[in-house]
């Protein structure tokens, strides 16, 4: 929240002032936080000012997906001192990527001249459903390579690395990123969604990560958006998971490809069925027509999804997140999709906007939450 005043902390946090202004010194003697100088005199002194000193200590954020894996040097400002990243490939077992994410955090410390102690811990986000308890990912057969199953994350990391690790829902802890970088004066109510290998949302309210250890991690793609619709991994028929996730733009994609439509993905592969999500991606980046018109279409049934949700939730601000948000085409046609479809409640303004950071911010976020273990205990509401 900085610059702040003494005051303003005295107010958020209930404490005397005199108890308040103690804590702030001794903060400042451990070089944690420093007067900023930028306080306005209204005729006397100039008061305190007081910022985090972002250099004092470091945080490692990191995401794990079927895609990428992405290693973060983060300042206790969450700015983004270095970035390295992995393209998951039949080669990234488990282990291995393990092993490239400790390797990360030793180059990028010893890049940036930081020495170990200087390193408050790792966080970790995961698209896939986890089990906090065990540190392991549950069923990740998404992963184009083995050795993800049973695999406890959080113990390799700490034994080398020799530091906190902790693991966590990555859409969750992408909600928080953004809130805490961009959002935290204009709102306390926001959703972020995200398209990615499955359809997720993490939502912040009064200023809080809703979460609890029960909560399904992928509810927001089992939504229906077509009762008659196509049949889901679920078993149910029509969910947004069918229509608008990677996996469902690469099976729509073959699809027509079987049926004689015209793809630059013919020059790429010599069958079809050897079509992955980075070849769409690259074909998208190119503008294949095909591959154009498949997202479209996603992008279509995302809007009708996204609207559901704003109805359900009623967030002020809405964060579009994932892989295909760069991708200009998904994100304006679902976003003016689920506005339309809000246009009979003028009253119910919703901003929708695309992720700052959309390939780091779950790394980010992740930091957020090697730094909550140190300044905060958060209990899921």
């Amino acid at each position: 929240m900085g610059p702040v005043r003494v005051n303003t902390l005295t107010e958020l946090t209930g404490y005397k002032h005199v108890t308040c202004a103690r804590l702030l010194d001794e903060l400042v003697q451990e070089g944690l936080i420093y007067d900023s100088g930028i306080g306005e005199s209204s005729g006397g002194r100039k008061p305190l000012m007081y910022v985090i000193k972002p250099d004092t200590y470091y945080l490692i954020g990191v995401e794990i997906t079927s895609l990428y894996t992405t290693v973060l040097l983060l300042d206790l400002k969450l700015d983004i001192i270095g970035v390295e990243k992995l393209k998951m490939d039949l080669y990234c077992t488990g282990e291995y990527t393990l092993n490239f994410i400790s390797q990360c955090v030793d180059e990028l410390m010893l890049k940036h001249n930081i020495q170990s102690d200087k390193l408050l811990g790792i966080g970790i986000g995961v698209l896939d459903p986890i089990d906090q308890e065990r540190g392991v990912i549950i069923n990740p057969r998404l992963f184009p390579a083995v050795g993800w199953e049973d695999l406890n994350i959080v113990d390799y990391l700490k034994q080398k690395n020799n530091t906190h690790v902790f693991l966590d829902n990555g859409t969750n802890l992408a909600a928080l990123a953004e809130y805490r970088n961009n959002y935290w004066k204009e709102t306390d109510n926001l959703v972020f969604v995200s398209s990615d290998m499955g359809i997720r949302c993490g939502t912040i309210f009064q200023g809080r990560l809703i979460s609890n250890k029960k909560e399904i991690d992928d509810a927001f793609g089992h939504t229906i958006v077509d009762i008659h619709g196509r049949r889901c991994s679920c078993g149910s028929y029509g969910c947004l998971q069918a229509y608008s996730s990677l996996p469902a733009i690469r099976d729509e994609v073959v699809r027509q490809m079987k049926r004689g439509n015209v793809s630059l993905l013919q020059e790429r592969v010599n069958d079809v069925e050897d079509i992955d999500f980075h070849h769409i991606l690259n074909a998208l980046e190119e503008e294949d027509p095909l591959c154009l018109e498949v997202v479209k279409e996603a992008a279509y049934y995302f809007g009708i999804g996204l609207s559901n949700l704003i109805f359900l939730l009623r967030p002020n601000i809405v964060i579009f997140g994932g892989t295909l948000v760069p991708k200009p085409l998904f994100y304006e046609v679902a976003s003016e999709t689920a506005q339309n479809r809000m246009m009979h409640y003028p009253t119910n303004r919703v901003q929708i906007s695309k992720s700052a950071a959309a390939y780091n911010v779950v790394a980010q976020g992740a930091g957020c939450m090697v730094l909550d273990y140190f300044t905060e205990e958060l209990l899921p509401l």
